[in-house]
């Protein structure tokens, strides 16, 4: 009987690993501590993660309700959290409401914005989510195809920022002066990249530099940002287009007299409409047109192109138009910047407004709180903004639905990755 011939070997490629995105604890524990070390108690990140565990709750709002939300919680979860064990008392510990109120007050918004901004990006990352090794094996095919294509790419879609500041009503500083804080939101996933809180005896303006510098090079190159009549101001579009090779859309109203007077002196009856869009809801039907034209030498440095939207609203039911103009101007030539983008990037701009600071007044009651301890209300609104990211990126649209759906605390750690 001949000899059975030896079974072929066949070589099995190793499984990759999954893609594991970082958890909650680990991202908080980039923001600076600057407490003293001595006689610290509880890890930085495990405080700020109780913030946000306890806000995604609803009814969470303040900082006696977060106490009470961690005094709640079973030895698991505060084991979950980081909270210290007490070998005496035989159990983990968690703070009280001084402990975050001395610790909160001391923190940099600006620093906190960034970890969380850093941890909502990778959520919202097409690559961030764990994939099985079939899925590994797509994406790859689909680099690869990418890689041979021989069409040439389609242009990239400029990253648009929005520019804003917004009034926290219910805190006021010892003095008595309200607290306003100036934040920059993406418009495509409605994030918040930099925040920074307004000094006592300054206003918007000489933050909007010190706002952006929170952003890194590479993010805000190219990028569009857009803001309200008060930051048109020169310096900002000295700075946007010369030191971070970015651009703009800037509003300009009543604040800029002679450009105001320019740009309404152009000959608009000569220019065809060459954007129109209408809305129906939220009480009322909306019609926007603009029209666009291109500029040498205007009274703003760096201006290629003047923008005019005539927005006309009437309620449900009514006869009766009214009637709004506004001015805008934008640093990009036509062709590098259409009708159809400039009116894009108009309307999205007051999304800071509809779905970042009516969420902070609504749903979290931010305007309600009576915190004045030093950075304790920036600190909080950062707090609420990285809740309403991860529920956003987590595929919720409705905020205040997504908190009522997240009471169990393990539910809650699950959606931050906190194991």
């Amino acid at each position: 009987m001949a000899p059975s011939a030896a079974p072929s070997l066949v070589a099995v490629p190793p499984c990759p690993e999954p893609v594991v995105s970082v958890g909650l604890l680990q991202t908080l524990a980039a923001v600076p501590d600057p407490r003293d070390p001595r006689g610290v108690r509880y890890r930085l990140a495990t405080l700020l993660a109780i913030g946000v565990c306890a806000m995604t709750a609803p009814g969470h709002d303040c900082l006696a309700a977060i106490a009470e939300w961690a005094g709640r919680c079973d030895q698991q979860t505060l084991a979950d959290l980081g909270c210290p064990f007490d070998p005496l008392a035989g159990c983990f510990r968690c703070p009280d409401e001084k402990t975050l109120r001395d610790t909160y007050g001391r923190i940099d918004p600006g620093e906190l914005t960034r970890a969380g901004y850093q941890r909502l990006a990778d959520l919202a990352g097409p690559e961030s989510a764990p994939l099985t090794p079939d899925g590994l094996r797509e994406r790859e095919q689909r680099r690869a195809h990418r890689a041979a294509a021989v069409d040439p790419p389609l242009p990239r879609r400029r990253r648009r920022l929005a520019v804003d500041g917004k009034c926290l009503r219910g805190a006021k500083r010892p003095d008595g002066s309200q607290i306003y804080l100036l934040s920059a939101v993406s418009h495509d996933d409605v994030l918040t990249v930099a925040a920074r809180e307004i000094g006592a005896k300054t206003n918007e303006i000489p933050e909007f530099q010190p706002l952006l510098e929170q952003i890194d090079d590479e993010e805000l190159k190219d990028a569009v940002v857009t803001v309200d009549a008060m930051h048109a101001q020169r310096a900002h579009a000295h700075y946007l287009v010369e030191e971070r090779d970015a651009h703009y859309l800037f509003t300009v109203k009543g604040n800029q007299k002679n450009l105001a007077k320019q740009l309404k002196a152009l000959p608009w009856k000569d220019v065809p409409v060459l954007h129109r869009s209408t809305a129906h809801g939220h009480g009322r039907d909306e019609i926007r047109e603009l029209q666009v034209v291109s500029v040498e030498g205007l009274l703003f440095p760096h201006a290629r192109q003047v923008v005019r939207i005539r927005r006309r609203r009437r309620l449900f039911g009514a006869k009766k138009w009214t009637s709004e103009t506004v001015y805008a101007i934008t640093d990009l030539p036509a062709e590098q910047a259409g009708p159809d983008e400039i009116a894009s990037w108009a309307r999205d701009h007051w999304k800071i407004e509809n779905s970042v600071h009516w969420i902070r007044d609504v749903v979290f009651g931010e305007d309600a709180r009576k915190i004045r301890t030093r950075n304790t209300p920036a600190v909080m609104a950062t707090l609420g903004d990285i809740v309403r990211g991860t529920l956003r990126t987590a595929g919720w649209a409705n905020t205040a639905s997504a908190r009522r759906a997240h009471t169990a605390p393990a539910r809650i750690l699950a959606l931050h990755d906190i194991t």
